[in-house]
């Protein structure tokens, strides 16, 4: 039997980690190193780390405004070999909790209209498609626009 996932924050010295997960997941759309770094160290985005013993397994990246009470899930990445374990889902209900508790109402993303698995996971995970965004991507795809309450 697999020792569970362990769900934490994410330190500055988890970026090599972070960045690893973001290039084995994501061909386009994927964040520079620098610019994960500059948003884990900058405070207005907080990333949640799954891991196992010393594997990173998955992140998720939520941000803040200030004086908003709307979060926004900005990043989600799964190791290839990870996922269908339930790790999105686990990353997505710490990241809800962390809204609630910074008095969020709602969680906000975007995603690929294309991104059949990601939608697939928001959905089973409550979130519901809000509206579409033409053009979104620079590629020229749409995103679909999903969001949920918090219960706040």
């Amino acid at each position: 039997m697999r020792d569970a996932a362990v769900i934490r924050r994410a330190r500055p010295e988890d970026i090599g980690a972070i960045d690893a997960l973001e290039a084995a997941s994501f061909s386009a759309d994927r964040f520079a190193r620098r610019n994960l770094k500059r948003m884990l160290e900058g405070g207005r985005t907080q990333f949640w780390l799954a891991q196992r013993g010393n594997d990173a397994l998955g992140y998720l990246a939520l941000s803040f405004r200030t004086g908003a009470h709307v979060a926004r899930l900005y990043s989600l990445a799964i190791a290839p070999a990870a996922r269908g374990q339930g790790l999105g889902s686990e990353l997505i209900a710490a990241a809800i909790s962390a809204a609630r508790a910074r008095k969020c109402h709602v969680v906000r993303l975007e995603v690929r209209e294309s991104n059949a698995a990601a939608r697939a996971l928001y959905e089973r995970c409550g979130f519901t498609l809000r509206g579409r965004r033409e053009s979104y991507y620079g590629d020229g795809e749409a995103a679909c626009l999903y969001e949920i309450p918090t219960g706040l």
